[in-house]
């Protein structure tokens, strides 16, 4: 799934731009496809909880998504390709929350901690992806975009279907409703509202910068190669990072590593507002990758620790929504606004100080032991 995502993420933001949409409404159509996004991924969870059960349901999703891919290739116009764009946003909407329920579920409640050497693979993917797409398209064109994708993602979920038998479900760990109603009551809602808002902040920041940041290497002369190249830079240090993660929660708590990784964002944020060379902007997104592998990992565990096991699924689709649904519709639509009437630096470091009020707002809204309640 990382090869098949890397194939599109890193290019939309110039896939869009070559075909004819500036800044501003660059944000407008992908704030579209979040909203698209917050309002569908929910349902894929159900069907997944519910229904068809997490690997079923990504395949299904998969399927939907080359489908959307090759309808991005056929469509004419500026509402057309805007439209597309917003269906195959909808049928992506599940990878990662179905992917990451999986994950958890499969590893169980005492493995949990070995989450991040499983994720780094979709990371590794990526990478190596990445960069043959950017060559590709530098060398012969943007169109090609989803011509790359459908295969790729089609292939993801092939070898879903074929090569993992559905994981047994969990019994439910809460104990009875009439025992702790009034507990669960009282405490869950303040950290998981807290954290919410937390990762309402960090999406709407990286939002913003990670489209960006692909059109300001563009102005600063880099083309897809490079583009490209980034997107694997940052890949490059989170499978390190991920693989490390399981050592550093023996003494480090999912909190303090979520607000290590807002720290790291701050930074590269910082740095983008002032860097005026396109590699040097590239080679930033080593450093953000640390940062991206801290915050994914802990917020996909803290959202498990604030979850009944029987509604992982559901729970990993809550966080995404709102940090990869709800937080998109904000930063593309600010970012592309402040880019455009701006500039740059403005968004970069308006991005730094949202970042920073997540952190703040994690550090005093989570426990410092997050645990199943």
């Amino acid at each position: 799934m990382g090869a098949a995502e890397s194939t599109v993420l890193p290019f939309i933001v110039l896939y869009l731009f070559e075909r004819g949409f500036g800044a501003p409404s660059i944000g407008v159509v992908l704030a579209a496809a979040a909203l698209a996004s917050l309002v569908t991924s929910p349902l894929w969870a159900y069907i997944a909880d519910r229904a068809l059960g997490t690997e079923r349901t990504v395949v299904l999703a998969a399927a939907a998504a080359a489908a959307a891919g090759l309808g991005l290739a056929a469509a004419h116009g500026t509402f057309a390709v805007a439209t597309a764009t917003v269906v195959l946003w909808v049928a992506r909407s599940p990878f990662t929350s179905l992917l990451d329920a999986n994950a958890l579920q499969r590893l169980g409640g005492e493995g949990r901690s070995g989450y991040g050497r499983i994720r780094l693979w979709m990371s590794a993917g990526y990478a190596a992806v990445a960069v043959a797409s950017g060559a590709v398209f530098q060398v012969s064109s943007l169109r090609l975009l989803p011509f790359l994708y459908a295969p790729l993602v089609l292939l993801s979920g092939a070898w879903v279907w074929f090569a993992l038998t559905p994981a047994a479900r969990v019994a439910s760990e809460r104990p009875s409703l009439s025992s702790t109603a009034s507990i669960s009551i009282r405490r869950v809602p303040i950290p998981l509202i807290g954290f919410l808002l937390s990762t309402l902040l960090v999406g709407t920041a990286f939002a913003a910068t990670a489209n960006f940041v692909t059109l300001r290497i563009n102005v600063l002369g880099g083309g897809a190669l490079l583009i490209g190249a980034a997107a694997a830079f940052q890949a490059l240090t989170e499978i390190p990072t991920m693989a490390y993660t399981h050592v550093l929660t023996r003494y480090l708590s999912h909190r303090v590593l979520y607000v290590l990784g807002c720290v790291i964002y701050v930074a590269v944020f910082v740095a983008w507002a002032f860097v005026s060379d396109a590699l040097a902007t590239a080679l930033i997104r080593l450093v953000i990758g640390v940062g991206f592998a801290l915050a994914y990992v802990a917020s996909v565990q803290i959202a498990d620790d604030l979850a009944p096991a029987h509604l992982r699924a559901t729970a990993q689709a809550l966080v995404k929504a709102v940090g990869f649904g709800l937080a998109p519709i904000a930063g593309a639509l600010g970012g592309g606004l402040i880019y455009g009437a701006i500039g740059s630096r403005a968004m970069f470091l308006a991005a730094a100080v949202v970042t920073a009020v997540a952190g703040v707002v994690a550090l005093f809204a989570l426990p410092a032991r997050t645990r199943r309640v």
